[in-house]
């Protein structure tokens, strides 16, 4: 079970949370004013605090915030993947915030079986899948939580910003068997990277044009045909190997005997273990 909560805004140094981390914290926890929590912010920020207030009636509480720590946002690692099935989404969400992605766009394309819902379905999809990836940020530990975006057509893809990184785009895919191309694409820790995957069927040929007129480049996960949930792992978990962000440096959290984080530090190069 996760020790970390969300809080969903922080003014005057004190954290508000909403229903769910009500639910969870003071229901079912049964936390109490003056009770310790540790929680991250969604952007970088990782804090430690103390309850001060709690409004049963209207299901929120506040912490005083006593440490705080905020990480560096890493590189930008943007998925693009073909719709899924929803029990499917939840789980390419809940391993994609482990892994590190920044941004989420499911696409509809031409072997897509799922299609976009009407408004309001979508709107509680959406709600769906933001507590899918706070809830796998907190398991993680991952200080950022990825942006989701709203499901859209393959054919409105546009080129992506290079902003303040080199740009690396790379679309997955069955015809591209050499798994050492990806090698071969040099990628950085401080480059932009966009990954795209199609549904089981692989993208079409007319997308494959579209994604290559973009700049993608393809590349192939083996022989084998993996299910759309495990390549994603897999192309992610390529992605950050090049990226060498397997490095524990990110977060290190130091415990006192109620198992609660009393110490947040980024390690230094020295401490840095590689998976």
């Amino acid at each position: 079970m996760s020790k970390f909560a969300y809080t969903v805004a922080i003014a005057e140094n004190l954290a508000s949370f909403a229903e769910d981390e009500f639910q969870h914290q003071i229901k079912v926890l049964r936390r109490q004013p003056g009770d310790q929590i540790d929680f991250f912010d969604g952007r970088g920020g990782c804090f430690q605090g103390r309850i001060t207030t709690i409004e049963n009636r209207e299901k929120w509480f506040q912490a005083e915030i006593t440490e705080s720590r905020t990480f560096d946002q890493p590189p930008p690692l943007h998925l693009l993947v073909a719709l899924p099935r929803n029990s499917k989404l939840d789980s390419i969400i809940q391993k994609s915030v482990e892994l590190g992605v920044t941004m989420i766009t499911p696409l509809v394309t031409t072997r897509t079986t799922v299609r976009l819902e009407t408004e309001k379905k979508l709107e509680t999809r959406k709600e769906h899948w933001q507590r899918i990836a706070v809830a796998s940020m907190k398991q993680s530990g991952n200080p950022y939580l990825p942006k989701l975006n709203r499901p859209k057509k393959i054919e409105e893809l546009n080129s992506e910003s290079k902003r303040n990184f080199p740009l690396k785009q790379i679309v997955f895919h069955p015809a591209a068997k050499n798994l050492q191309s990806l090698a071969e694409f040099n990628i950085t820790r401080n480059d932009t990277v966009v990954i795209a995957l199609g549904p089981e069927g692989g993208f079409s040929p007319n997308e494959i044009d579209l994604l290559s007129s973009l700049g993608f480049v393809a590349a192939g996960l083996g022989e084998r045909i993996l299910r759309l949930e495990t390549a994603v792992v897999a192309a992610l978990t390529l992605v950050q190997y090049f990226r060498n962000s397997f490095s524990v440096e990110n977060i290190e959290l130091h415990f006192d005997s109620n198992n609660s984080a009393i110490d947040m530090k980024a390690k230094t190069d020295d401490e840095k273990v590689i998976f």
